[in-house]
Order: C-alpha cells, then sequence, then structure tokens
C-alpha cells in the first residue's frame, strides 16, 4: 500500500489535481472587504485570487505542465521538475498563507482600484477560495516532496528498447525469408547440406 501512494502514478495524479485546484481557486473569492472609503462608488467588493494573488494562476500552469512532464520523464529529469514543482508550490503556499494572515494586504491593491486611494476598509474576511488554494499548494508541494524521495524506486520505462529489439528480430527474420525466396528463383535447392554429408565408401572397391 505504501510503495502504491509513492508510486509515479499516484505523484502524477496528485501534481495534476492539486494544480487544477489551484487554478480553480484564482477566480474564486479569497477575500470580502467591506465598509470602503467614501470615494468608492460601492461599500463592498470580493477580491478573487487572481486579484490577490497575481501569479497564482501562472504558478498553476507550471505546475500542470510539470505534472506532465513527470509522467515521462526519466530518473535525473524527474527530479529537475520536482524541484521546479516544489519551488512553484512554495510560492503558492506563501500567497495562499499571506491572504489567510492578512486578508488586507491582499486585498490592498484591488482595494485601492476602487477607492482611488489608500484609505484601509472596515473588514476584511477571508473566503474559501483562500483556503482551497493553501491546501492546493500544500498538496503540491508534497507530490513533489514524494517525487524528490521515492523517484529513485520508479521502474524506468523501456517500452522503446523492447521494440527495438523486437522490430529488429523481425527485420532478420524478414530478411531470411528473403534470401530463401531469391536462392529458389535461382533453382538452388532448399534441402541441399541439411542431411549428413555423404563419404564415399573408403572400403569399396572402385569400379573397372
Amino acid at each position: 500500500m505504501r510503495r502504491h501512494a509513492t508510486s509515479r502514478r499516484t505523484v502524477v495524479l496528485a501534481a495534476l489535481i492539486s494544480s487544477a485546484a489551484l487554478l480553480a481557486s484564482t477566480t474564486m473569492t479569497w477575500v470580502s472587504v467591506s465598509g470602503l472609503a467614501e470615494t468608492a462608488a460601492v461599500d463592498a467588493m470580493e477580491v478573487t485570487g487572481a486579484q490577490a494573488a497575481d501569479t497564482a494562476a501562472a504558478i498553476a500552469l507550471v505546475g500542470l505542465a510539470a505534472a506532465v512532464a513527470l509522467s515521462i520523464a526519466r530518473r535525473i529529469g524527474t527530479w529537475i521538475i520536482a524541484a521546479v514543482m516544489l519551488a512553484a508550490a512554495g510560492l503558492a503556499l506563501a500567497s495562499a498563507i499571506g491572504a489567510l494572515t492578512d486578508p488586507a494586504a491582499a486585498a490592498a491593491a484591488a482595494v485601492g482600484e476602487v477607492t482611488g486611494t489608500t484609505d484601509a476598509a472596515q473588514s476584511y474576511q477571508v473566503q474559501p477560495g483562500a483556503w482551497l488554494a493553501a491546501a492546493s499548494a500544500a498538496m503540491l508541494a508534497a507530490a513533489a516532496v514524494t517525487a524528490l524521495l521515492t523517484s529513485h524506486r520508479w521502474p524506468q520505462r523501456t517500452s522503446t528498447k523492447k521494440y527495438s529489439r523486437t522490430a529488429a528480430a523481425a527485420s532478420a527474420e524478414s530478411a531470411d525469408e528473403y534470401d530463401l525466396w531469391d536462392g529458389l528463383s535461382e533453382g538452388d535447392d532448399p534441402t541441399a547440406g541439411d542431411g549428413p554429408e555423404q563419404k564415399p565408401d573408403a572400403g569399396r572397391a572402385p569400379e573397372r
């Protein structure tokens, strides 16, 4: 069970799911803001993940690409891809934690665009989108760490080599068949030489 949990398929699936969830979270509300300054046309607004962390969507796309590459990479390539994935997950996790711990700072840029001032709003409330982003980033980081620690035990893909050997054997067999037909067309007896070589009887007297 433990080996199955750290297999290539499981790690790739976890990376794909977490990256997709992180990408989806960027379209969700991370912070709800109310009590905006008097210069604003509205009293409340919602700040999405793309507004609170403008790099989150790009990081999610990096995670998706890394997960796909991880499914076909060999050992050294796997380590490099996993390291990139871990760095991306760390950036996303930092952004999500920033929104969870300091929603006012995460929403400051979006609020400033609406109010036209740097005045803070009266209330900031963290929404599920930020929690989803944090959980997704943590899951992506876990997948990357698992790949770094266990990828040396993953079976390497040898289907190409097996196909090459099979193709070479088939080619050699085909070549033997062509040689046989060429010999027949030239009048050669394919059974000649198959039996034991006939030697003259040394004890028999020559005929006169």
